[in-house]
């Protein structure tokens, strides 16, 4: 949570610098499509505006590379097929898998995460729980998701799928699920702030997966030019971002 509560302020202590720098940037007519989910509290709405530690980095740097942009929230499987078929499409946060590796143009790592199964505190299931055992439990997971892949690539049949990762609390507590794949510091913060009693579900078993790193990436139907002059601008953001941690620790 302290680690989550110091990247909010160093993007703040950005935003000014960022966009003062994008201004020395000569202006394009661009106009880039961004897509992404509602997923809390990395990407939310709040009276309104969307907003979360991902959508200001974005924004921050869109307005380094001097781009024009829209931001569209959809159901995740929606946006992540616009990003597969469209031109001039940017989606966040989007995880960097194998099997996805070619299919976008990537700008760069927003965060990273590890996901768990998290279950009942009177499980059985632990560490050393096998895959074959697991099979047997009804898992609520986000349709197309990194989770969601890995369970499948796995072989796991009885997935129940949801739009939003916070439905999947909603599921195990009305008994129709009975594990769901979750990063512990984000599930920590959903349950609270959206007011869910998750009292009962603790991570149980570490998924057998990369930590999963999220991006912002760009669909392949999109032009060469905007795709490195947005790469420019978040190498721009991320060496304002590293040159910051260095003075708070200096």
């Amino acid at each position: 949570m302290q680690h989550y509560l110091q990247t909010c302020l160093l993007l703040l202590l950005l935003s000014s610098f960022i966009c003062q720098a994008g201004t020395n940037l000569p202006a394009e007519d661009i106009t880039v499509k961004v897509v992404t989910e509602e997923s809390y509290p990395i990407q939310f709405f709040e009276n309104g505006k969307l907003i979360g530690t991902a959508t200001t980095f974005v924004e921050q740097v869109l307005a380094a590379a001097n781009i024009q942009y829209n931001i569209d929230v959809y159901p995740w499987a929606r946006a992540y097929r616009m990003a597969l078929n469209e031109p001039n499409i940017l989606i966040f946060s989007l995880a960097k898998t194998a099997q996805r590796a070619d299919k976008f143009k990537w700008v760069g790592e927003i965060m990273d995460l590890e996901y768990y199964l998290f279950g009942p505190v009177n499980s059985n299931i632990n560490a050393h729980t096998s895959l074959e055992e697991l099979r047997q439990y009804r898992i609520g997971t986000v349709r197309d998701g990194a989770p969601y892949q890995y369970l499948l690539r796995n072989d796991f049949k009885n997935l129940v799928t949801v739009v939003k990762a916070e439905q999947t609390a909603l599921l195990y507590q009305s008994g129709r699920i009975d594990l769901l794949p979750a990063n512990k510091s984000t599930f920590e913060i959903v349950c609270r702030n959206r007011k869910l009693d998750c009292s009962n579900l603790v991570p149980l078993y570490k998924l057998d997966m990369p930590s999963i790193k999220l991006f912002m990436a760009f669909s392949q139907l999109t032009d060469d030019f905007i795709v490195e002059k947005v790469r420019a601008a978040y190498n721009q953001v991320t060496k304002a971002q590293h040159n910051l941690i260095e003075q708070s620790i200096n």
